[in-house]
């Protein structure tokens, strides 16, 4: 028996029960009965009407508009959260909207109806996906359904025809103005880091008017893809990694070359003048939270001699995916006395001094793959070493069966490409990944097989859902293969699989007894994580409450992403260009509610099973 409040994982999708010859007049009014008995639930708080709108094994994934969290909501918990809710959100005014109710078949057996419409809460405008399934002859219920903040009353962000004016005949010019403003900023939150997610973050908050400041230790804008390593580039296609507000143009290529992609963030900096330090650092010394005032004091130190104070409503870090320090292993028996180079993978620059040589490279992920590659394209001779099962699919056969249509040429408007992805709850994603790697897997099949040949150790993931629940549970573990896997499958790159016992003053020595005499190590080894982040920027003191960051919870959930991280008026927003998107909006959205006292307490699993106890014991 499932635990309450653990949302139970989905084991099949919902079968295709509509029609073949449903015509579209019917869907539109499945789809506006629907709406309107949601519309009646909300708006007159009853939380029995709210629950019939669901199937049974269902699901209510909310972000933020009923519940000030991100929930995934089992059907048998779904009206306790109704009648806790309800009154408090005062949602009302439910309206479809584009794109139209539609019948969708991502599988030839699996068939829902789509609805997208917003609707109003007390704190403001919000969005609605529900996909719907015929429950009998006559109804059709919800088997998800998603809502999620999409505004702020009285924060109507300044873009289209709510653009700021403008002024005629300005005293002092657009540079001069400009360069005021970026010496002597006012701001009302700090984001530390200057990557796409500190950037877009601060689009959003700029965009209500909430003024930030970007903190970057880099000395140019996009320096954290710049410096590293030069054949580095973007492995998701174009149409998923557009950022908010500004997409890339048409001629951009379908893969980034990380320099280009960097110079794009200095461009974009530009363009929507965020204020942005660079070589700056946040003082964890003269840094603090006042629970009195609901403030933080932020000490900034601005090209190493410049330190400046500020007070802030919210920190905002966007200070990158892994978290902390590049992480190498616990020192070897006789490392220290090894003669040659041993560096982490971040600090791998080119492979262009080791031709002819011979290297090692300790980890068979992301890294370790990119980083192999390079030094082979130099003409080293590269050995991988191999831990533990990887899961590899190739970019060509792979990314067009993930993205489907939603993130191509022919897509909808990444608006809408979002929604849809954010409107499949995580473990219902995995059984839809559970499908669809089989069929990458059977065109990759040749590359597998001699990825296999070749010592090198592939896996499916968990459950065979390929690289997704790697990539939500530990951030690792997967390749999406560009032309390192082909050097493996032709010798070009040997792979040894084992654990490193010692080092000599010239060898490296494995657990089976085997050495090799490289010229450098490189360990794509991760990162130490987010707790060092912590006590780096804000102090020690902070990351001791820090909440897990990453990974999962009971819900299938991303834990401390853009939501409660365990230290008042901090927010992590972390991850991929695509999630981006996202995050950063839904960060700065609440920051703002907080901002103006609209963002009421956070109705979190454990607040829902109090509230289900307290009644029990009433």
């Amino acid at each position: 028996m499932v635990s309450y409040f653990t949302t139970p994982e989905p084991t099949v999708l919902p079968r295709d029960d509509i029609k073949p010859e449903i015509a579209e007049g019917e869907v539109n009014l499945i789809a506006k009965a629907w709406v309107e008995d949601f519309n009646n639930a909300v708006s007159t708080s009853n939380a029995a009407t709210f629950d019939g709108l669901f199937a049974q094994d269902s699901f209510w994934r909310d972000v933020i508009t009923f519940t000030n969290d991100f929930r995934t909501i089992a059907k048998g918990n779904i009206r306790q959260a109704a009648n806790d809710r309800l009154p408090i959100v005062e949602a009302r005014n439910a309206k479809i909207t584009t794109p139209l109710p539609a019948v969708a078949r991502p599988f030839v057996d699996v068939a829902f109806i789509e609805v997208h419409f917003t609707f109003d809460t007390k704190t403001g405008p919000s969005i609605g996906v529900a996909k719907l399934i015929p429950v009998d002859d006559k109804k059709y219920a919800a088997y998800i359904l998603f809502t999620f903040l999409d505004g702020v009353h009285g924060h109507q962000p300044q873009l289209g025809i709510h653009r700021a004016r403008g002024e005629h005949n300005t005293k002092k010019s657009y540079d001069d103005i400009r360069a005021a403003e970026l010496e002597n900023p006012n701001p009302d939150v700090i984001i530390v880091g200057g990557g796409h997610n500190g950037l877009e973050t601060a689009v959003h908050l700029n965009a209500m008017g909430v003024r930030t400041l970007v903190v970057d230790r880099y000395a140019r804008v996009g320096d954290n893809w710049r410096l590293r390593y030069q054949s580095l580039s973007l492995h998701d296609p174009v149409w998923a990694n557009h950022l908010a507000y500004m997409p890339f143009p048409a001629n951009w290529p379908v893969f980034t070359p990380a320099g280009k992609l960097a110079n794009w963030l200095e461009h974009y900096v530009e363009v929507f003048e965020i204020n942005v330090w660079t070589s700056a650092t946040v003082v964890p010394e003269k840094t603090r939270y006042s629970p009195e005032s609901g403030n933080w004091t932020v000490t900034v130190l601005r090209g190493g001699k410049d330190e400046r104070t500020f007070t802030v409503s919210h920190v905002v870090m966007c200070t990158g995916l892994g978290g902390g320090y590049p992480k190498l292993p616990k020192p070897f028996p006789g490392q220290d006395s090894f003669k040659r180079p041993i560096v982490h993978s971040s600090q791998h620059g080119t492979g262009a001094h080791w031709s002819g040589k011979e290297v090692l490279v300790v980890g068979a992920c992301t890294s370790g793959h990119d980083v192999s590659l390079d030094f082979c394209n130099y003409g080293a001779d590269v050995t991988m070493l191999q831990r533990s099962p990887t899961f590899v699919m190739t970019v060509k056969n792979g990314m067009p069966i993930l993205n489907g249509t939603l993130f191509s040429e022919q897509g909808p408007p990444t608006e809408i490409a979002d929604r849809v992805v954010e409107s499949t709850p995580k473990l219902i994603a995995k059984l839809y990944h559970k499908r669809l790697i089989p069929q990458i897997a059977y065109l990759d099949q040749d590359l597998l097989s001699g990825l296999e040949k070749a010592g090198f150790k592939v896996t499916q993931g968990e459950d065979g859902s390929g690289f997704l629940m790697l990539a939500l549970r530990k951030a690792g573990g997967y390749y999406f293969d560009t032309g390192c896997s082909g050097k493996i499958v032709s010798g070009n790159i040997k792979v040894k699989q084992g654990e490193i016992d010692h080092f000599t003053d010239y060898s490296v020595v494995f657990k089976d007894g085997s050495s090799l005499s490289p010229e450098i190590v490189v360990f794509a080894t991760g990162y130490t994580g987010f707790p060092d982040t912590v006590a780096q920027v804000l102090g020690a003191e902070y990351s001791k409450i820090l909440n897990h960051i990453w990974g999962l919870d009971r819900e299938g959930e991303l834990r401390g992403v853009a939501r409660d991280c365990g230290i008042p008026k901090v927010y992590f927003v972390v991850g991929g260009l695509a999630a981006a998107r996202f995050s950063s909006k839904i960060t700065a959205l609440q920051i703002v509610a907080e901002r103006v006292g609209l963002f009421g307490e956070r109705y979190t699993i454990e607040a829902q099973q109090h509230s289900k106890l307290a009644r029990i014991h009433y």
